[in-house]
């Protein structure tokens, strides 16, 4: 299967945020193809399925769902292929047949948000917008219905938070993502708050916000520490008291310690940062999340946070959930044809 990146580092291998190029690939450990945006764009929007002719005028209208993948820091490209491949194979084991599509920016060896002068930063942001933005723009259109959806993880979404909120000074205000994720966010959660301009951005720009958090993330105690302190990160601490409607909060922390005890006591930030993304219960949980169809308040693989003071805070559920009643609770969740719904298992005796 033909894998799509978009890449912001430079082609000679310089350091910097050098212009968008459009990529695709076959898995990790293959080339990089390079194409011209349009035709890039055709080939991403070929694979969607053609529905039957509609309306008067016989339109196939393509239909099926985007999701816009963003690594983290200090990643090197052929790791962003690595994280891209196993994200694609959570969401497909988990039952969701979309596009996936990395925005691959060049954050390896360099700390920008610990920087007073984070231009790098803002330039690959802005490149989230006008070059990813350029395809949602593109789909929404007659003949399409394919619906776009944001995956960030670590500093990746900061680079979300800061393409979301300032997206205004690049595109037109009309545009809007249906599911924005974050998992392990290093970004200040405060931004979350009601009212700030970043909040105010996700709120005009996507459906519905889920933050995915551990409270054990080592990485983010240092990511922190390195800002002396300032602002504790959302992926560790969770979103704020006084969040929109619109956002709500699953924590890891259970299925983090449920995954392997001994890993509380590994020095490595790494294992504590990144579990999430080896775990079946989160992909399942992920993938509900993008279907869309059901309120987050019924979601099998999460119970409500009895102890937080705020609304939508939920637990992922550590213990996960049957086969038979996952694919149950994605029926009732799928609003597209990128949701595959998994025959239940044979009845005992059969």
């Amino acid at each position: 299967m033909t894998e799509f990146m978009i890449t912001l580092r430079n082609a000679d291998g310089s350091d910097g945020v050098g212009l968008a190029r459009y990529i695709t690939f076959d898995n990790a450990a293959s080339p990089d193809v390079e194409y011209a945006q349009a035709d890039w764009t055709a080939r991403v929007l070929a694979g969607f399925p053609a529905a039957a002719p509609i309306g008067d005028d016989g339109v196939r209208v393509r239909a099926g769902d985007i999701l816009f993948l963003v690594h983290g820091f200090n990643v090197s490209h052929d790791a962003a292929k690595a994280f891209h491949m196993q994200c694609v194979a959570g969401l497909q084991t988990a039952g969701w047949t979309g596009q996936v599509i990395s925005y691959d920016w060049p954050s390896d060896g360099l700390v920008f948000a610990y920087l007073a002068d984070r231009a790098d930063a803002r330039a690959a942001a802005s490149g989230l917008v006008t070059s990813g933005i350029a395809l949602l723009e593109q789909t929404q259109r007659t003949d399409c219905a394919i619906n776009v959806h944001v995956l960030a993880h670590s500093m990746g979404g900061f680079v979300v938070q800061q393409a979301f909120t300032w997206s205004y000074q690049d595109v037109p205000a009309g545009w809007k993502v249906g599911q924005l994720m974050f998992a392990a966010a290093d970004v200040d959660y405060t931004v979350f708050s009601a009212g700030t301009p970043s909040a105010i951005a996700f709120g005009q720009h996507s459906a519905r916000l889920t933050a995915y958090c551990n409270s054990y993330d080592k990485a983010l105690l240092v990511s922190n520490a390195k800002r002396l302190d300032l602002a504790p990160r959302m992926g560790r601490v969770g979103l704020p008291d006084d969040t929109p409607s619109f956002m709500c909060e699953v924590d890891c922390s259970e299925l983090f310690v449920a995954v392997d005890p001994g890993l509380l006591n590994d020095l490595s930030p790494v294992a504590t940062h990144c579990f999430y993304f080896a775990q079946p219960e989160f992909w399942q949980d992920v993938v509900l999340t993008l279907a869309g169809g059901i309120d987050r308040g019924v979601f099998p693989t999460r119970e409500v946070d009895d102890a937080s003071p705020a609304q939508d805070r939920f637990i992922l559920d550590p213990a996960g959930i049957g086969a038979a009643d996952y694919a149950t609770a994605l029926a009732r969740a799928a609003t597209s044809p990128s949701i595959q719904i998994p025959a239940p298992p044979p009845a005992a005796g059969a």
